[in-house]
């Protein structure tokens, strides 16, 4: 799959590291999961959780993509000049399509999904392998290269090391 956003050593520097990321915050104390299963090995519930975040994102990304789209158009006629477009478009919203707060919205909200249910579950599946390492094993390029333009992950740490 060739990507359509960015270079494919882009896109698979976005995904690596977003997928080390949240190691960075062990030492504040976050609950880092070092090994997480692979979707076919980890809980039902995992698996219900992960079915709806496709769902939900594919609509999400979908509406970014889209709105995406029309602001390079809508740049394009401004400017007279799609390369203009294109880079003005990406200055503004470095992140891409993911740029969009609804998509933002929807990746943190399963965060978080994912962490509550890492309490009552097991094996614990990491976020950021729920979010980003499942969608790549099922060979989904496209919503992976998506999600690798973002710079971090859409959520924090409270006082006591839990995901907010």
């Amino acid at each position: 799959m060739k990507p359509k956003y960015m270079t494919e050593d882009g896109m698979n520097d976005g995904i690596a590291r977003l997928l080390v990321a949240p190691r960075d915050l062990a030492l504040s104390g976050a609950v880092v999961i070092p090994v997480s299963p692979a979707r076919s090995e980890a809980s039902a519930a995992h698996r219900a959780l992960y079915t709806k975040y496709r769902k939900e994102l594919k609509k999400m990304l979908d509406d970014a993509v889209e709105w995406w789209a029309y602001r390079t158009q809508s740049l394009e006629e401004e400017f007279g000049s799609a390369k203009e477009a294109r880079v003005a478009n990406w200055a503004e919203f470095p992140a891409g399509p993911v740029s969009d707060p609804t998509t933002v919205a929807v990746i943190r909200k399963y965060w978080l999904a994912c962490a509550d249910l890492n309490a009552r579950e097991t094996p614990p599946v990491a976020p950021e392998s729920f979010l980003l390492q499942w969608v790549v094993d099922e060979g989904d390029m496209e919503t992976a290269e998506l999600l690798s333009a973002m710079p971090y992950w859409p959520v924090g740490l409270d006082g006591d090391g839990r995901w907010t």
